[in-house]
């Protein structure tokens, strides 16, 4: 949720062809996962016949944007089509991100990034807490797209505690939720595969 495009800045990601890895634009409260997709549709230029996809809340936007926009294929690392397949521990966790002290915390992950060269917590620091929030609360209020108008290609980990494996047609590998970065090799063949 706190990530951007330097999820992707290994260098098996680089060789692929005529694939553009993108941040997240510029926060402006967004309340739902509709109007994030609305918004990056327009920031992107995202038109109808391109393949889109993203890792977890990445691929749940991607999901949405096939409700508004006719792509060739979406694809899905270590994302879903459903809130339904997100751990119901988050949900529960997500009734108290109002309270919960993001900025802190993100400070936090700041200082351990300094120290360990953590890429996931340096981007979770970088991160607009308001956004943290708000979407933590969303993709549990999003209605999901279960019949997407496209080709789905769905790459997930094994051992993903934070979101079930779609059904379906799935390639699953011997990873975590963060598999495009810590299998970034598997993940960078699966697109290219299914982008030839």
């Amino acid at each position: 949720m706190g990530a951007d495009s330097r999820m992707y800045s290994h260098p098996s990601y680089q060789q692929l062809q005529n694939v553009e890895f993108v941040n997240w634009p510029s926060y402006k409260n967004e309340q739902s996962i509709t109007q994030l997709a609305s918004r990056i549709i327009i920031e992107h230029n995202i038109s109808k016949n391109q393949n889109i996809g993203g890792s977890s809340l990445g691929g749940m936007v991607a999901c949405e944007i096939t409700k508004q926009i006719i792509v060739n294929s979406l694809f899905l690392i270590g994302s879903t089509q459903s809130p339904a397949n997100i751990n119901i521990s988050l949900k529960k966790l997500s009734n108290f991100t109002k309270y919960a002290p993001i900025k802190l915390i993100q400070f936090l992950a700041g200082k351990t990034s300094v120290h360990t060269g953590n890429i996931v917590l340096e981007m979770f620091n970088e991160s607009n807490h308001e956004f943290i929030k708000n979407m933590s609360k969303a993709i549990f209020e999003w209605s999901g797209n279960m019949q997407p108008n496209c080709k789905v290609y769905a790459i997930h980990g094994k051992h993903n505690a934070v979101i079930k494996p779609p059904k379906g047609d799935v390639t699953l590998i011997n990873g975590g939720h963060l598999i495009a970065i810590t299998h970034a090799n598997e993940v960078a063949k699966f697109i290219g595969r299914n982008t030839e």
